[in-house]
């Protein structure tokens, strides 16, 4: 069951971390230059800004404890990988938007993905070894 020795193991879980972390935040900057076109107010654009920020991290509440235990049926790794990929699929999404409904569902999927933390959690849990897990977590978080 443990095989934190495994490189690859480490670097999904990482990999997981970091988009998940990222997807968060890193929109933050250039959301007021995205909503801009779309806005007719600045009271508009600051409601998208407000918005496309909650339904990232709604979506990503209510997906946590479906993925959770889609990680229990089908194993950690799928989930994981899945979630990656739909990741991607959200900020390919929001990049490429050209209306704000586009940067909205982009969003959503980014948050529905994002949902895979707990998985994320249980999957470091998985391949490290009992005494190493604080060393882990703490990186993890």
């Amino acid at each position: 069951m443990y095989s934190f020795t495994n490189k690859h193991s480490k670097v999904l879980g990482y990999v997981s971390v970091l988009f998940t972390g990222l997807g968060f935040t890193i929109v933050s900057p250039v959301l007021p230059f995205l909503t801009l076109p779309y806005s007719h107010s600045i009271h508009q654009q600051a409601f998208y800004i407000t918005l496309l920020m909650s339904v990232y991290a709604l979506a990503a509440f209510l997906s946590a404890p479906i993925l959770g235990s889609l990680s229990d049926h089908f194993g950690r790794r799928p989930i994981l990988i899945i979630s990656l990929l739909g990741s991607s699929i959200g900020y390919l999404l929001f990049g490429l938007g050209n209306s704000i409904w586009m940067l909205f569902l982009g969003r959503i999927i980014e948050g529905l993905t994002a949902g895979e933390i707990s998985t994320l959690y249980a999957y470091f849990a998985d391949i490290t070894e009992p005494n190493e897990r604080t060393k882990v977590f703490g990186w993890v978080l």
